[in-house]
């Protein structure tokens, strides 16, 4: 219908395509029509436009079109509703008013009470503008100007991400915010730039910049300078740092952070990270030159890469020319460096591994000289599938070579052929019988012997392994609890002088008896030791499961070897024909208590060897409770510690739905010391974060004493943040 001068009403019962309607030539035709083309060139099509309003007013004189009511219009993407809409046709001007809003194809919303624009969109102004961007950050200001779609500079701007109190209408002043002359958002480059700006907390400024420029909320990797740390510590005086991020591409980054140091001089660390379409990896050091003009630095690297669907291969790397530098400079407190370069291959039930090793220890009495070389480590483990009876037929394969400058060398090749077969009784019983046999063959040098001379060539030997697994349960149920008491036993029969003196313990010095390996056939965790003789174990294990996830339980148990001999050490716990008694208590009826004691009390008299108690009770919006206590006798038999106890602690309280606080302490009872502790304190809403922590250490570490420490951390988010460390 056409009437010129005139009004045409309708519903907005949907929605119309913009190029299939003729009023006058006029809201149709919103966009200029298309140049000729010559008949070498192709007429494009123009956009579609989709428009829908309740009223609309045709002036075929002035050439304008209004829209009146719910007015709606969407190209290429681009949708503008408001409450009224005038198009001149001859000038290509749009206006708009009435609770305008303009949505891009990014998701960007921008409000406001006046707009006029090209009608495209791309260019005009804008009165009163709210722009809503990603993560619900917000720029408003009195007014704005847009340009080529991209490009929104706005006059008297604030930006923040933090909500606003509604119960004031919204008037409220946000947590924090800049406050800028005049701000440029632009769309393509994603960045977001301040004239003449001002960051304010709590309505309070507290920095100034004539200019400065961050990514919008959208974008999460952009080279750029990063928010600098600076503080203080005992170790290396004060500091500041200065991070530069490089997005080097969409698969690698890298960032560079400069530190100046009064104490220990200038410092240099770098991160490397890159993605590729077979993997990953990534890449951290450091170097400095120290105010002894010594040079020191690390590195820490890591990948893992597939080679196809069977097999990977990947490498760690960790090396410090020091062996404090670490723990000095505040990257990591480790014990050692582990190198290591690998390959396996995943098919079936089989599984193949080789790798290398080298290690860095970092304790006062680690010696480079006396550390291993491991290469290579070669590793095969198969298993067939279930044959007659449920029957299961094991192959393992095993080569290792290890070398170092001071000490023994040995290169091994073992291999053990297993089969099992499990059965299930008519009672519900469970016995599973298992018969192996290993072969292990040594090329060793300079290996210690007791009473003798080092010795050097041949050692091998031949395990043959029978042993027999059983259990049954019995379960009740008693309403909404069930109960299941199982009884355990295991034997297992080895011949008995299988450890040769020229035979190096290089895998299997760790060892700690306990409910964990109780039923292992052989407790020993590498290849270089093995269990001989007879041997068998038994236990008890209760348990009763509520209705809701509850749970408590109890274990014992107890092992007998028929020949006492120096297979295990000296207050082991299996020394004697009778072990130890081990187990654990369990007592975790709901989520609010969670209690675990694992102990191992002496055969002899019951006194205690070893105690953990690891305890949580209560809920983080009360008061949650973590305490562990470890207690370890001098004759526990552990190559690792002497005698030790230690009391460890933890509580955790959430405040409100902002705040929560955090204090722990370790403390040594042997020597009534405390070792370490610290208390602490986080905020976080949606657009900012406080960390802060108090933490003093009372041990030493070889050329680094006690230290009193103060960290916080500000996060402003989608800007960035600060950091401090600073010695108290």
């Amino acid at each position: 219908m056409v009437m010129a001068g005139g009004m045409i009403k309708r519903l907005a019962t949907g929605t119309i395509l913009g190029c299939g309607i003729c009023i006058g030539g006029g809201l149709a035709n919103m966009y200029p029509a298309m140049a000729q083309t010559t008949d070498s060139e192709v007429r494009q099509p123009a956009p579609a436009i989709l428009f829908s309003a309740d009223e609309v007013d045709y002036n075929q004189d002035l050439q304008t079109v209004t829209a009146r009511g719910n007015v709606e219009i969407s190209r290429e993407g681009r949708i503008l509703l408001a409450d009224t809409v005038s198009y001149d046709r001859s000038q290509d001007v749009l206006t708009a008013s009435g609770n305008v809003s303009i949505t891009e194809p990014s998701g960007e919303v921008t409000f406001a009470s006046y707009v006029e624009l090209s009608g495209d969109f791309k260019e005009g102004i804008v009165e009163d503008i709210y722009v809503l961007l990603d993560e619900n950050t917000r720029i408003a200001g009195s007014g704005a100007r847009r340009s080529g779609g991209n490009f929104t500079e706005i006059a008297k701007a604030v930006y923040s991400p933090c909500k606003v109190c509604e119960d004031d209408g919204g008037n409220s002043t946000p947590l924090w915010r800049i406050r800028a002359a005049r701000v440029l958002h632009d769309a393509n480059a994603k960045t977001v730039e301040y004239k003449d700006a001002r960051l304010e907390v709590a309505g309070v400024p507290i920095l100034y910049s004539p200019y400065f420029q961050h990514p919008d909320p959208t974008v999460k990797r952009q080279s750029g300078l990063l928010a600098p740390s600076f503080g203080s510590t005992s170790h290396v005086g004060s500091y500041f740092s200065q991070p530069y991020y490089w997005a080097i591409d969409k698969s690698k980054d890298m960032t560079f952070t400069p530190t100046y140091t009064t104490d220990e001089g200038p410092l240099l660390a770098t991160e490397y990270r890159q993605r590729f379409d077979s993997g990953e990896m990534e890449f951290v050091g450091s170097v400095t030159n120290d105010n002894e003009d010594k040079w020191k630095g690390h590195i820490d690297a890591e990948g893992r890469f597939d080679i196809d669907r069977t097999w990977r291969w990947g490498f760690d790397a960790e090396q410090a020319t020091e062996k404090t530098y670490l723990s000095r400079y505040g990257f990591a407190s480790p014990s050692v460096l582990t190198s290591n370069l690998f390959t396996e291959g995943f098919r079936g039930a089989s599984y193949t591994r080789a790798d290398a090793y080298y290690f860095q220890g970092l304790k006062s009495d680690d010696d480079r000289d006396t550390t291993p070389l491991v290469l290579p480590h070669m590793q095969f483990h198969g298993q067939s599938s279930p044959a007659k009876y449920g029957s299961v037929t094991t192959l393992d394969l095993d080569a290792l070579s290890l070398t170092r400058k001071e000490g023994a060398n040995s290169h091994r090749v073992s291999a053990k052929a297993g089969w099992e077969l499990p059965h299930v009784g008519t009672m519900g019983d469970v016995t599973k019988l298992s018969l192996s046999v290993r072969s292990d063959n040594y090329i060793v040098s300079d290996v210690s012997r007791t009473g003798k001379s080092d010795y050097d060539g041949y050692a091998g030997r031949i395990l043959p392994l029978a042993a027999i697994d059983w259990q049954m349960p019995f379960v009740s149920n008693q309403g909404a609890y069930h109960q299941v008491i199982t009884p355990m036993a295991m034997a297992a029969w080895s011949p008995n002088g299988g450890n040769h003196d020229e035979i190096p313990n290089e895998d299997s010095q760790s060892f700690e008896f306990d409910d964990i390996n109780l039923f292992a056939h052989d407790r020993f965790g590498g290849l270089d030791r093995a269990e001989d003789g007879f041997r068998a174990s038994y236990g008890l294990e209760w348990g009763v499961y509520g209705p809701d996830g509850g749970y408590t339980g109890a274990m014992v148990g107890q092992s007998y070897r028929a020949n006492e001999n120096d297979t295990f050490a000296a207050g082991s716990g299996l020394d004697e024909h009778l072990s130890d008694y081990v187990g654990r208590v369990t007592v975790a009826p709901n989520q609010y208590l969670d209690l675990t004691y694992r102990y191992r009390l002496s055969n002899d008299d019951f006194s205690a060897r070893r105690n953990q108690v690891s305890a949580s009770a209560g809920s983080v919006d009360t008061l949650r409770i973590n305490t562990t206590y470890v207690h370890f006798t001098d004759d526990a038999g552990s190559e690792e510690f002497e005698e030790r106890e230690e009391l460890y602690f933890q509580a955790q309280r959430r405040f409100n739905q902002y705040w929560t606080g955090r204090a722990y302490g370790r403390y040594d009872i042997d020597q009534s010391d405390p070792l370490e502790y610290g208390v602490g304190f986080v905020y976080e809403d949606e657009c900012f974060i406080f960390d802060g922590r108090i933490r003093r250490t009372f041990y030493q570490d070889q050329d680094l004493g006690e230290s009193d420490e103060f960290l916080f951390r500000l996060v402003f988010k989608t800007l960035g943040e600060f950091a401090s460390a600073a010695g108290l």
